[in-house]
């Protein structure tokens, strides 16, 4: 198709996924374009300036690169093993200009209408025709907190998607919920300048015990553990919150305490884009249901890839995806 707004591919989002899909696209000479609400990488541009990846991008243990052609760690400046926020998006920058991925920024899909010959997309540039989509808005676009009564509309209570360090903090109350790396950075950060309370559903699971990627690993692992056994952290491991009230936090064991602040790093959920002319079959988390090859089970020829896309549990983290990319590519390659 030679009108630029017509393609034969049409990929929504522009983060680690959606970028892989692109260059792949290219590659096999696929007419394509991608979707990014924001810039490029724009979910990673909301995390924490200065956060240390948990996984390492160094040759021979490179869970962190789009490409093992294109490694992040050869880029000057990296730091190593374990890259930074900034390190990342300044390599998915470099990665897009590099391989001059067509990547429309700052133009979101409003809504992604299937037709008889394929899909239009409604975009705030305009509409745009595909055979084929690709959704790769990953699996941490909405912040999830739990349903607890009180929360909703309650300034006491953050995502630790909204969490900032600063010394606003100090002296204060803080009570920090959930048990992934996530809490425990938070809960690291905070020591000693506030008074913590990490409340998780059970016993911390760490990573050198369980060999999960999801566990609480790296610095973080020791790091926490000294905290909560010389009591700098108060960990509460029994216990769940039954509702908030203003400041006011009352437990299902029937205690009650006031907190200035809690912070709920209580995970993600995917955020689709709305679909109109078919119904996407999800599972119980919330994740498209797919074919061997990305495609959904309930909506022919449309594909999801990245973290969206869970072939296996590694598919969370960028290692374990960028492979699952090139499938995606090649299923559509074949039926073009």
């Amino acid at each position: 198709m030679e009108d630029a707004r017509n393609v034969d591919v049409a990929v929504v989002g522009g983060g680690p996924g959606g970028i892989l899909a692109g260059y792949y696209l290219k590659r096999n000479d696929i007419s394509y374009v991608v979707f990014e609400r924001g810039l490029a990488g724009n979910l990673w541009r909301g995390m924490r300036p200065g956060m240390i990846l948990l996984s390492p991008s160094v040759p021979g243990a490179d869970w962190t690169s789009l490409t093992l052609d294109q490694p992040l760690w050869k880029m000057k400046g990296v730091r190593k093993p374990f890259p930074t926020r900034d390190d990342f998006l300044c390599y998915l920058e470099k990665f897009v200009l590099d391989n001059e991925i067509r990547i429309l920024e700052r133009c979101p899909v409003e809504v992604v209408v299937r037709e008889e010959d394929g899909f239009r997309l409604v975009t705030a540039e305009g509409e745009y025709r595909s055979r084929f989509v690709i959704v790769a808005t990953g699996c941490y676009g909405k912040p999830r907190f739990p349903e607890i009564p009180g929360i909703e509309g309650n300034p006491v209570a953050i995502h630790s998607h909204d969490y900032f360090h600063c010394m606003s903090y100090e002296g204060k109350r803080v009570l920090v919920v959930g048990g992934g790396n996530t809490a425990a950075e938070i809960t690291i950060e905070l020591a000693g300048t506030s008074r913590v309370t990490l409340l998780t559903k059970g016993e911390l699971k760490f990573f050198t015990e369980t060999k999960d990627l999801s566990h609480i690993r790296g610095l973080s692992e020791s790091i926490l553990r000294e905290l909560i056994q010389f009591g700098i952290v108060t960990h509460v491991k029994d216990d769940a919150i039954e509702r908030l009230e203003g400041s006011r936090v009352f437990f299902s064991s029937g205690r009650e305490e006031s907190f200035d602040r809690v912070i709920f790093a209580t995970g993600y959920g995917p955020s689709l884009p709305v679909i109109e002319g078919g119904e996407v079959e999800v599972n119980e988390e919330g994740l498209p249901v797919i074919t061997k090859v990305g495609e959904s089970t309930s909506l022919p020829g449309l594909f999801f890839a990245g973290s969206l896309a869970l072939f296996h549990r590694r598919c969370r983290f960028i290692h374990g995806f960028r492979s699952e990319v090139e499938k995606v590519v090649w299923a559509i390659f074949d039926r073009l």
